[in-house]
Parts: C-alpha cells; structure tokens; sequence
C-alpha cells in the first residue's frame, strides 16, 4: 500500500484557503515532498486595487479602476499558481474579479482550461458567472469548485439554492467539490458544529461530490490582547474540526477534508495588501499543537530589533519545533540567532515564514491523526 505522504496522486487530507499572493505561493512552493502530496490549496485572487472586498450576496461591487491592468494581474497570478503547483491540482477563486465586464475574464478562463487548476463557482454568484465556470470545468476535465457559506442561508433554502446550481451547470457533466465555508469562528465553537453539520446533512446526499471540505478558522484579524510581552498567545479555534470531521464521517454520505486559512484571518484574501496599519497584519506568527503565538510588529525604524526578539522567544518557546520541521522553522531560527538580513525582512517575509510552518504542522498532524 502507497504511503499518502509520499504519492504525489493522493487526495487530499488538508485544504488551506490563502490569497494568491507571493508569500502563499512561495510558502506553498517550500513545502517539503511529504506534505505538499496531502496538501491541496484554494486560491483566491485578491482585488488589485481599492479597499476590502466583501462576497456577501448584494454587496456594492467596486469596479477596478484599470481593466487593463486587472487582465495583467489575473494572468501574472496565473502563470505563478500554475508554476508554483507543479502539475498538481488546487482550486481557484477569482471572486474579486467577477462584477468587471465579462470579456475581461474570457483570456483569463481559456488560460484556466489548459492547467491543473480547478474554477470556483457559489450560490450568491450570477448565473452567467457559474456557467461560465462549469464550462471551463468541462472543458478541462478537472472538475468544479462550489465555495458554500453555510450561515448565510437557512438549511432549507440552502439545500434548494445549491439544488439550482446544480441543476444549471449538469451540462458540464464534471465532477463537482463542495467547499464549505465556515470563515471566522471563536473559542465558542459549538453553533458552527452545529452549523456544519447540519450544512453536511443537508448538502451531503444532494450529489455525488467528489470531495466535501470544510473550512474553519483561524488566526486572529486584530492583535489579540493577552498574556506574555511582547508575544502573545491566543485559542486555536480551528482545533475542533477534527473532531468534528471524525464525527460527520457517515453522515449522508459525507467524507469531509479538513480546512482552514493557512497562517492569516479568514478575510486575508478580500484584501489588497497583506501590510499596513489596519487591520493588524505586521506581525510574527507561529502555530503549537493548542495555540497561536502572536507577536505584532510596530512600524518604525527600529522594527528590526522587534523583529529579532519576537523570533528569539518563539525559538526559544517550548512548542517551537526546530530548524529543520519547515521553511519557515528555518526561517524564525535564522532570524533569532541573527544570520538573516540586517533589516529582517518585510512583513511579507514574516507571513510567508507563517504559513510555511502552519502548513506543514497541521499536514503532518492531520497525517498522523488519520
């Protein structure tokens, strides 16, 4: 029998959602053999310009203020999802993208058809929108995407909602994904059990989907206030899904893969940037077997020497796991001991450090636990 840490053709045990960003992608990228083969991302395409973004049904869409310049930012994140998956499969959200005139994504989806990549679809989006994605589905036969937010809908109208979709995009006759979306939840984790499971009831038997994820979690978006100087430690709340994936296993057919949003908060990718003053994004983060350890990172000129003690107390922290677990163990290691650049980086670095650790922890313990 084949090691799933080694087959490089396995499913799944373990779906971050990250931004497409260069940090994700460069953290993914560093992953080592065993756990990028049991690791499978959802991307999601960040707006190129203006503030936040939402993708609550009705929200106020905020057109791009350069078309030309959003078809060259969706084809460079391309090429860079393509390049950095090797041939292996990942899901692609390009929600941010989809209230611009329509011929503006049409290159983008003919690119789609001839990689790896898996197209996202959801009930809040428009018609024209989801079949344009089972298209590109058919037409590279790696299936389709459907991102579900269970708590936006009751579980009646849910269940008919996805009916619908799927009911517009059988043409395709492609194998389907559901992705079910928790987003952020707290240390109070018993109404998105509840919320989850019922989704799983009611969504579980509705088709024969070719993987069930459940997404949860997962860092903070503003600076937790709580013991320790200057690090922090904050609960873990995307702890629970295991247990509960044990439990929803059976349930109407239901298998679910365990999911979360990587080593950020669960809005990181309805953002331009990954920098800047707020919401709290300057900072060293780092993922123990219960905790996040959370150090912010204030701007000014002396930022370097928070930097250096904020990683020498997560190397010296009891939980950290050594240089040689992850790209980003490495990393904290190196800055810590002072061998790293003078500067010590650019938040992008510290973030990129984040989700190389968080990536690889919660891969070999989900493995491990299996």
């Amino acid at each position: 029998m084949s090691d799933p840490m080694s087959d490089p053709m396995s499913d799944p045990i373990y779906v971050p959602a990250l931004p497409a960003r260069p940090n994700g992608l460069v953290a993914y990228g560093a992953l080592t053999p065993d756990v990028r083969a049991v690791v499978t991302p959802l991307w999601t395409v960040p707006p190129r310009a203006g503030g936040a973004r939402t993708r609550r049904k009705g929200a106020l869409h905020r057109p791009d203020p350069d078309p030309l310049a959003l078809v060259g930012h969706l084809r460079t994140v391309l090429h860079r999802m393509v390049g950095v998956q090797c041939g292996r499969p990942a899901w692609v959200d390009v929600r941010h993208a989809e209230g611009e005139p329509r011929h503006l994504l049409a290159e983008f989806r003919s690119l789609l058809v001839r990689t790896p990549l898996r197209p996202v679809t959801g009930v809040e989006r428009d018609a024209r929108q989801q079949e344009a994605s089972a298209e590109v589905a058919r037409a590279s036969g790696n299936g389709l995407g459907l991102r579900v937010s269970p708590q936006d809908l009751p579980h009646e109208r849910l269940r008919d909602a996805v009916g619908s979709l799927l009911e517009r995009i059988a043409f395709a006759r492609c194998p389907v994904d559901l992705l079910l979306d928790l987003g952020a939840v707290d240390e109070d984790h018993r109404d998105p059990s509840r919320t989850a499971l019922r989704a799983l009831d009611a969504l579980g038997s509705l088709h024969p989907w070719r993987t069930v994820v459940l997404l949860a979690g997962a860092f903070p978006e503003t600076h937790p206030r709580g013991y320790g100087a200057p690090l922090t430690e904050t609960y873990r709340t995307d702890r629970f899904l295991p247990d509960l994936l044990r439990r929803a296993v059976g349930r109407q057919g239901a298998h679910p893969v365990h999911g979360d949003y990587g080593a950020h908060d669960p809005a990181s990718a309805d953002r331009v940037s990954d920098t800047g003053p707020d919401p709290f994004r300057g900072a060293l983060r780092y993922t123990t077997a219960r905790t996040f350890l959370v150090g912010e990172v204030p701007a000014g000129p002396d930022h370097h020497v928070t930097v250096r003690r904020l990683a020498r107390e997560i190397v010296a922290s009891p939980d950290f796991r050594g240089a040689g677990y992850s790209a980003g163990d490495r990393w904290l290691s190196t800055c810590a001991d002072g061998r790293g650049p003078l500067g010590t980086g650019h938040p992008d670095a510290w973030i990129c450090a984040g989700h190389a650790q968080h990536l690889t922890h919660v891969a070999r313990e989900l493995r491990r636990h299996s």
